[in-house]
């Protein structure tokens, strides 16, 4: 398997470390111009836990996926704590804990605690003699902590687009595994019942028709060879069925069972797709009449974008909880605006209607 991230995935981890790392490196700043005014020993130890507390949480907060509302406040409680009982200039720390918030907080709560945040960086200061700082610390909190805003909301929104891509990805690689196996039961399952029909047959003449019984088992091994052929073109990724070929392979497969077909479907140019899902129903009506119906008579009729199977036996054939033919062609014919009928006939039998758009 291929761990290789992709360059953009790569930069996104990178910086959502490296991003953190260097913007708590810079609560050096501040801590220095404190520590050059020779502060007493109690407030040493007091900034150095509370330094180092708040380079934790900060930490914690922008490099984590978990609630963040908890941190925040701690973090606002140690720059007021600092900010009143060491030294102003620890308003600064005010711009790390609205930039956090900001990047982090979701929803309506960003820019409530950006406003929040704000007021109390200018409340504190207003509680300290440091007039001179209390706009351009009270500006700095609130347009870091806006733009800090924006560009959280837009590396929330690049995380959904990935994630929705890569939730694209998984539903067409489910979609393409269902498409591969509904076309695969649907290749087989025909050829699979003329084969064990026709080996059924090929028994029975044995001991009496040894010339039949051999004829029968070269069809049982052509029908072998084109079912291969037909399994490695769809593995190959490519096979759409047309209209005359299972017209032409469902006559020779209701005539070896014993049922005799009649066709009324005039040669006109179709739609691929179109084409492609009355072919598949044809098929999948030629497989229920032989291995359901226990009919004589079928007829397959196309007019105007409705393709009718009907055949003359007991009725539907008996639920199949396993089954997945006619699912499989009803999700065909919706795929082209179509609609898929079966059931009992009107006078006995078995009937599938397919109804697609006209050409």
């Amino acid at each position: 398997m291929n761990t290789t991230l992709p360059n953009t995935a790569r930069w996104a981890r990178f910086w959502g470390v490296a991003g953190p790392v260097f913007g708590v490196s810079w609560l050096w700043a501040p801590t220095l111009a404190w520590a050059t005014t020779d502060p007493p020993g109690w407030q040493i130890a007091l900034v150095a836990a509370g330094i180092a507390a708040f380079a934790a949480l900060f930490l914690y907060v922008t490099m984590t996926a978990r609630p963040v509302a908890g941190p925040v406040l701690a973090m606002l409680a140690i720059a007021v704590t600092l900010t009143l009982a060491a030294d102003p200039v620890f308003a600064w720390l005010f711009v790390w804990a609205g930039s956090a918030a900001g990047a982090r907080l979701e929803g309506p709560n960003n820019l409530k605690a950006v406003l929040g945040i704000t007021a109390l960086a200018a409340a504190t200061l207003a509680l300290t003699d440091e007039g001179d700082a209390f706009w351009g610390v009270t500006a700095a909190v609130f347009a870091t902590s806006a733009l800090w805003l924006l560009i959280g909301g837009l590396l929330r929104a690049n995380a959904a687009l990935r994630d929705a891509r890569a939730e694209l990805a998984e539903m067409a690689v489910a979609e393409e595994r269902l498409r591969f196996a509904r076309d695969l039961h649907d290749l087989l399952g025909h050829d699979l019942s003329l084969i064990a029909l026709k080996a059924e047959l090929a028994r029975r003449l044995l001991p009496t028709r040894q010339d039949d019984a051999a004829a029968e088992l070269e069809q049982i091994r052509d029908l072998t060879r084109t079912a291969l052929t037909q399994v490695r073109e769809a593995v190959g990724g490519y096979r759409q069925p047309t209209l005359p070929s299972e017209l032409a392979g469902a006559r020779v497969a209701l005539e070896a069972a014993g049922i005799e077909l009649r066709v009324d479907a005039p040669d006109e140019p179709l739609d691929p797709d179109v084409e492609s899902v009355l072919a598949w129903a044809v098929r999948e009506g030629a497989t229920n009449a032989i291995r359901h119906s226990g009919a004589r008579h079928a007829e397959i009729t196309l007019r105007r974008g409705v393709l009718e199977i009907a055949d003359d036996g007991p009725g539907a054939p008996p639920p199949d909880p396993g089954g997945n033919g006619l699912t499989g062609l009803r999700e065909r014919a919706q795929a082209v605006g179509g609609t898929v009928e079966a059931g009992a006939g009107p006078g006995g039998g078995f009937r599938l209607v397919v109804r697609v758009p006209p050409a």
